[in-house]
Parts: structure tokens; C-alpha cells; sequence
């Protein structure tokens, strides 16, 4: 009997410890995602902020299922100017062939800055494999954008839907999804310019593994 009351005394311990870890690290103001190993589909996480240079390759994806998520601030630092040879300027792109366009896969998604100063975005959505958005809202330097791209399966349909700083600019059924393995993922792409500036807090989660979200920081990379 003494040793089970020891042994439920050190449980009750661990629990309240980790009971006051999630409280203090849920005080905080990032964006983070619960692991989930058991699932199917592969994730990245990098909290840090680090320059967009060209053909960088940040990981390979093992898998992005039909749901994803690619989430993560964007703070341009000099827009590209009006005398540049190339309008757009890249800040990621999520690649299952290694080629810039127009196939299946090419695009799965990508994102980049006008010379306009605003957001553009390709994906493969309802069998279009280049469906191309240039958003009209001008943005500022040195001001942190986020930006959240997301495929997600509600009420029995897959919901393509895309969020700058939290408000909703395209929402669209996506009526053929598609699974991917082997993703490289670009900030910034080989085939355009970078864009001039940071990105912080990049997540990408892929299928059932979109599980929601904490006000928690993501303590390390992550991959699943």
C-alpha cells in the first residue's frame, strides 16, 4: 500500500509540473501545433527568423496530404521597385517536382510580392495547377505580415482558404485535392528574385495532423 501511495504521489507530481509548463508557455504570443506522431502526412516548424535568399532549400516535406496548413510572418524590408526586370519577387514555394510551373505539383503552394507592394499566391486547386491570386492591399515596409494558407476537410469538403493577417482574402472548395510525397520547400524559389526581408514562425502541417492552435512558441524545428 506505501508503495502506491508513492507511486500516485510522483504521478500527481509529474502531472502538476507539467500542468504549470503548459500554463506559462501559453502566456506567450506565438503560434505553435501539437505533434501528433501517430499520424499520417509530415510538418516543419521554424520559429526563428531568417533572410529569404535565392534556391534555398529549407526541408524536404516527407508528405502533404489533402489537408495542409502553411502559416508564417513575412516582414519585407525593400519592396521590389518599379524599374525591376521581374514583377514578382518570391518568399516561399512548396514544390513536388523541383519545376517552377504550370503542372500538377509545381505549385503546392507558393507565394510571392509584387512590385505594387502586395501579395500574390499560386496552388493547385480544383485541377488548375496554377491557380494564380495577385491581392490588391498594399502593404508596409519593416511591418510584419501573416499570412496562412490552409486546405482543410469541413463538412465532408475540402476547403482551400487563404488568410492575411487573420482575415479571410480567397476561400474557394477545392473539388480534387491531391496528396503529395517528397515536398521541397523554398524561402526563397531558384526561379525568381527573393524578396527583400524575414519570415518568422513558418509552420506547415499537413493532413489529420492540423490539430488547432496554442498561444504557445515552438521550442525547435520538427518534423514528422
Amino acid at each position: 500500500m506505501g508503495s502506491l501511495k508513492k507511486e500516485l504521489h510522483r504521478k500527481s507530481a509529474a502531472i502538476c509540473m507539467l500542468f504549470f509548463f503548459l500554463i506559462s508557455v501559453m502566456s506567450q504570443e506565438t503560434v505553435a501545433v501539437l505533434e501528433a506522431p501517430s499520424l499520417p502526412g509530415g510538418g516543419f516548424v521554424e520559429a526563428k527568423p531568417f533572410t529569404l535568399t535565392k534556391n534555398n532549400l529549407v526541408t524536404e516535406l516527407p508528405f502533404l496530404g489533402k489537408e495542409y496548413q502553411v502559416t508564417f510572418e513575412l516582414k519585407v524590408s525593400k519592396f521590389p521597385g518599379t524599374d525591376n526586370v521581374q514583377r514578382f519577387q518570391n518568399v516561399i514555394h512548396l514544390s513536388a517536382t523541383g519545376v517552377n510551373c504550370c503542372n500538377v505539383g509545381d505549385r503546392v503552394p507558393a507565394v510571392w510580392i509584387s512590385k505594387e507592394k502586395g501579395l500574390a499566391f499560386a496552388a493547385l486547386v480544383n485541377g488548375i495547377a496554377n491557380y494564380w491570386k495577385v491581392l490588391p492591399t498594399v502593404h508596409a515596409e519593416n511591418k510584419w505580415i501573416l499570412i496562412d494558407i490552409s486546405q482543410k476537410l469541413v463538412d465532408g469538403k475540402y476547403i482551400f482558404e487563404v488568410l492575411v493577417n487573420k482575415e479571410s482574402v480567397d476561400k474557394v472548395e477545392n473539388t480534387r485535392p491531391h496528396a503529395f510525397g517528397k515536398v521541397k520547400v523554398f524561402a526563397a524559389d531558384n526561379w525568381y528574385n527573393p524578396v527583400e526581408g524575414q519570415i518568422k514562425n513558418l509552420m506547415i502541417t499537413s493532413s489529420s495532423q492540423i490539430l488547432h492552435h496554442l498561444n504557445v512558441s515552438p521550442i525547435k524545428n520538427i518534423a514528422w
